[in-house]
């Protein structure tokens, strides 16, 4: 899917960019990225990074779809189909476990910041929404409270804020929910 972006660094632009579905091969520019944007974050507390492992696993079993300029990746977005797996966000979010096959993860949805601005969080959603498995009707999501333009973008693309807990070893953040 073609894409043109109106913001470069700040400055308007018109850069053509593609948004593609991803696998293994782009495990380490989806790991290099996400380091080189969460050494940038004034709080860096409010994304908790993923092994590179993972990113391998992710790539190769769930739907993930990249940003690039040529072989450049400037942005990603995972979700992931956990199933019966206890890191559902649907078990979070009080859907019987009889159902948390129908349901996903978004996982992560990484900007480098020379591209910010273009509402790529919403259209890598947009972008998978019709990838999506057969089958799934809810996605799960979360966010930490602090980090405002994740937690925009999540609303604007039809998220709501289920409930306010601690996830990931004591950190505070939103769970959210998307019927699809």
């Amino acid at each position: 899917m073609e894409l043109l972006l109106h913001k470069v660094c700040g400055q308007p632009a018109a850069l053509p960019v593609t948004i593609r579905r991803c696998g293994p091969a782009d495990a380490e520019a989806f790991y290099a990225l996400q380091n080189e944007v969460r050494a940038a974050m004034p709080h860096p507390e409010q994304f908790v990074p993923d092994t590179l492992e993972n990113i391998t696993a992710y790539l190769t079993g769930d739907l993930c779809l990249g940003v690039y300029d040529g072989a450049r990746l400037g942005a990603y977005f995972i979700l992931r189909y956990c199933g019966q797996n206890e890191h559902n966000y649907a078990a979070f979010l009080g859907v019987p476990k009889s159902e948390w096959d129908h349901w996903a993860n978004a996982d992560s949805a990484i900007v480098h910041p020379d591209w910010r601005g273009n509402g790529l969080q919403r259209k890598l959603l947009e972008a998978a929404l019709p990838l999506l498995r057969p089958g799934i009707v809810g996605i799960g999501a979360t966010v930490s409270p602090e980090n405002q333009y994740s937690l925009n973008n999540a609303l604007a693309s039809g998220f709501t804020i289920a409930a306010r807990r601690e996830m990931y070893g004591g950190y505070d953040r939103y769970l959210l929910k998307k019927m699809v």
